[in-house]
């Protein structure tokens, strides 16, 4: 939500200023001894004037972790960008790296032999030991964003390419492509200094999909607070500050509503922002949060 470059290309410049996110995920907590997702994610994107036209680069990495299995992707981030009747719409690419590893040697596999008998007794191996490997493959994304005071919505695909990093031993692995779609309204409160943003997030590979549905309160374009539920998973509470430095620090705690739960900690993600202008006859300028929901 507040690091929109991690999922959408076109995003990058969009803020008009130098923005740098960072964002650490631990999730499932308590329930599964050293086995729970970890994901770390770190973005960086600024507007440019490149050959006379607006622009927008950026760098995003993401690392995710998974038990022994561990997803690294590096990417640069280039977004062309037009002013519309619409709003700020801005085009971009992502074009860079996924790197996967497994600690094999930290696991262990134990096959079955041919069943003897209808009881499906027979003769097992003994236990082997897995070996550590790695993969790399490019790995190419492509996004759009439209924004404009009143509302912002978004459209974009990750592992356009379907990468399938290449490893050493007998391991093989594929990404399918993900559609990310986001939406979201900004509504002004009548006499008083409050702005309501409900928003959309959709997640999908084509087989399986993730809807957010959320609702963010915005104090003064300095606090926020809110509420997000995600179909079939978790209720979502989340809050944060922006210091007039530009400076801004989030935090947020899922509480499970499927099985999950016994998952006694929940998931817990903290997020550390921030944005400012080389400009220096803008440096004075007051920041606003409701551009980065």
């Amino acid at each position: 939500m507040f690091n929109q470059l991690a999922t959408n290309p076109g995003f990058a410049g969009n803020s008009e200023m130098i923005n740098v996110a960072m964002g650490n995920r631990q999730q499932w907590m308590g329930g599964f001894d050293g086995m729970a997702p970890k994901t770390t994610v770190f973005g960086a994107d600024a507007k440019l004037n490149i050959l006379g036209g607006d622009s927008g680069l950026g760098l995003l990495i993401l690392n995710d972790e998974i038990g022994e299995w561990t997803n690294l992707y590096m990417s640069a981030v280039y977004s062309k960008r037009w002013k519309t009747d619409y709003g700020k719409l801005g085009v971009g690419l992502s074009f860079g790296m996924v790197n996967q590893s497994i600690k094999g040697s930290n696991l262990s596999t134990l096959p079955q032999g041919d069943a003897s008998d209808d009881f499906g007794n027979g003769d097992y191996h003994t236990e082997e030991s897995l070996t550590d490997d790695q993969g790399t493959a490019l790995d190419i994304g492509f996004g759009t964003y439209l924004e404009n005071r009143l509302y912002y919505i978004g459209i974009s695909v990750a592992h356009l390419n379907k990468p399938a990093p290449k490893f050493k031993d007998t391991y093989e692995s594929y990404l399918l492509p993900i559609v990310f779609i986001t939406g979201g309204y900004k509504y002004q409160l009548k006499n008083r200094p409050i702005v309501l943003v409900p928003s959309l997030f959709i997640k999908t590979n084509m087989s399986s999909y993730q809807v957010d549905l959320n609702v963010n309160g915005i104090l003064k374009d300095k606090y926020w607070g809110g509420l997000t539920y995600r179909f079939q998973d978790a209720i979502v509470l989340l809050g944060g500050v922006e210091l007039n430095n530009g400076l801004r620090i989030g935090y947020s705690y899922d509480i499970n509503v499927t099985q999950m739960s016994s998952a006694r900690n929940g998931s817990h993600e903290i997020m550390l922002g921030y944005s400012f202008d080389m400009s220096l006859e803008k440096r004075k300028k007051q920041y606003k949060s409701v551009r980065y929901l």
